[in-house]
């Protein structure tokens, strides 16, 4: 998490779109299983508040995660696990990024403090925009 009123150096950007019925499937289908892999207590909680949007949220935190990865330029491949990036909210409601384990350390090797997140969902379709950057540029310039 950062202060979002600093100039940021642009790091990484990262997109994209996913299909809703796709992740309502993969939760009917493998259930927990699936959930506990991909999403974190927290935003399963989200999620489960709105019982109509369940499936809208859970994709949309799908797509920012996905999103996340190309913007780090990496894959789940490099040890990155999808609760790693973890979506959730600044207390005036905006989404954010929190990164933990492998993900975190990836970001910190490359300089990443900052992120900015865009959500959006209709009925099918859920997508994220990702921009990982740097908003010391003060320190970095002094260097």
């Amino acid at each position: 998490m950062s202060d979002m009123t600093q100039p940021m150096q642009v790091i990484g950007v990262g997109i994209d779109l996913i299909e809703v019925p796709r992740i309502a499937r993969m939760i009917d289908e493998h259930g927990a299983r699936f959930l506990d892999r991909v999403f974190t207590p927290a935003e399963q909680t989200y999620a489960n508040a709105s019982p109509v949007q369940r499936a809208q949220r859970l994709a949309v935190r799908f797509a920012a995660k996905e999103a996340a990865l190309k913007a780090l330029r990496m894959g789940l491949r490099e040890g990155i696990s999808w609760t790693d990036i973890e979506c959730i909210h600044r207390p005036d409601g905006s989404p954010m990024l929190a990164l933990h384990g492998r993900a975190a350390e990836i970001a910190q090797s490359q300089g990443i403090n900052a992120w900015l997140v865009s959500l959006t969902h209709i009925q099918d379709m859920a997508a994220a925009t990702v921009t990982a950057g740097r908003n010391d540029l003060k320190k970095v310039d002094s260097q």
